[in-house]
């Protein structure tokens, strides 16, 4: 693009020449000044294109540099410890078996656990407000009351709400456990074996995916899943039904909590396998990362001498090239 420049330039010059020439006549004269006005707008088309070059030349001198890069990469990924990466590969394998299963026991005892507390609250207020003085039960509870029996159920929901965010949490503390034995810092070592944009790419999955899972272990009961409401929430309108018009129906409370006991179990469901997706999803990342190194490091280790520098001739040749290219469009853009 500048020898076309520097023709546009010499054509220039050339004109000026002509018009300071007293010998030369008027209509060669004429047609210098048209030729002159007409390689202007060539020029500034030139100019023009140097400007929207430039910027791109820079994203080709970006995709060499992480050519170089992986290049510069391949001898060290060649020479990691095969054997510890393929024992990296087994423990995380092992663990990702043990969480699953882990998380499946854990969640059934959960539900189970918090369903039975549930169960013996409402039997609780059952042999307080719906037993007889002579044992038996009672249909309903009236006005007189209705307004005692709803004092005592609002707190005792509160109590099951503080027992289930209890279980939850000493539940999901066992899987906390199971993931914080893998060793991160031998991931995070053979991470950094990889070139530039790799290594940031690796590192930044890897930092997010830890992160994710120290913020919801850390907080199980208050970040939740985007389609589950907080528990008090979603039961407030089974609350709201049971303390309607009228009198309070043993029928109706055994139906309340049923849905509650329902409600406890979804609720429960969804944390713990939004919690194990995530841990899980960790895992199987390290695992594939891992795969992808060992592919790399089987090639790498094929390549012969005059292979690599072969590879390298190709990229400084390439690298001249987009030099030269540079050196034009700076001279067109310093020379306007």
């Amino acid at each position: 693009m500048n020898e076309y420049w520097k023709a546009f330039q010499d054509i220039t010059q050339s004109v000026e020449r002509l018009l300071t020439d007293e010998h030369k006549s008027l209509e060669i004269k004429e047609s210098a000044t048209s030729l002159r006005k007409s390689v202007q707008p060539c020029m500034e088309e030139l100019k023009q294109s140097a400007s929207r070059l430039k910027p791109l030349i820079l994203v080709c001198s970006y995709d060499l540099y992480r050519a170089e890069n992986v290049w510069l990469s391949k001898p060290r990924i060649a020479k990691a410890a095969k054997q510890e990466i393929w024992e990296q590969l087994g423990e995380i394998s092992g663990r990702l078996f043990r969480i699953r299963l882990l998380a499946n026991q854990c969640k059934s005892n959960a539900v189970r656990q918090a369903i039975k507390s549930w169960d013996k609250r409402i039997i609780f207020l059952k042999n307080r407000w719906f037993i007889d003085g002579k044992g038996q039960l009672k249909q309903g509870v009236g006005w007189g009351e209705k307004e005692g029996f709803i004092k005592q159920l609002f707190p005792i929901v509160d109590y099951q709400l503080d027992g289930i965010n209890r279980i939850i949490k000493e539940s999901l503390s066992l899987i906390y456990e199971e993931i914080t034995i893998i060793q991160l810092e031998l991931i995070q070592h053979y991470v950094s074996f990889l070139d530039n944009h790799d290594k940031a790419n690796y590192t930044k999955q890897f930092d997010s995916l830890i992160s994710e899972i120290e913020e919801k272990f850390s907080k199980p009961t208050e970040l939740l899943p985007n389609h589950i409401l907080k528990f008090k929430t979603a039961i407030s309108s089974d609350l709201t039904d049971l303390n309607g018009w009228g009198d309070i129906y043993w029928v109706s409370v055994f139906r309340f909590k049923d849905k509650v006991s329902s409600k406890i179990e979804e609720f429960i469901t969804a944390i713990f396998d939004d919690r194990v997706k995530i841990a899980t999803q960790a895992l199987e990342q390290a695992i594939a990362f891992y795969n992808d190194f060992l592919e790399r490091q089987e090639r790498y280790q094929q390549e012969t001498p005059e292979q690599r520098e072969a590879e390298k001739a190709w990229i400084d040749q390439q690298r001249w090239e987009l030099e030269q290219v540079q050196h034009g469009i700076e001279a067109i853009l310093d020379a306007s």
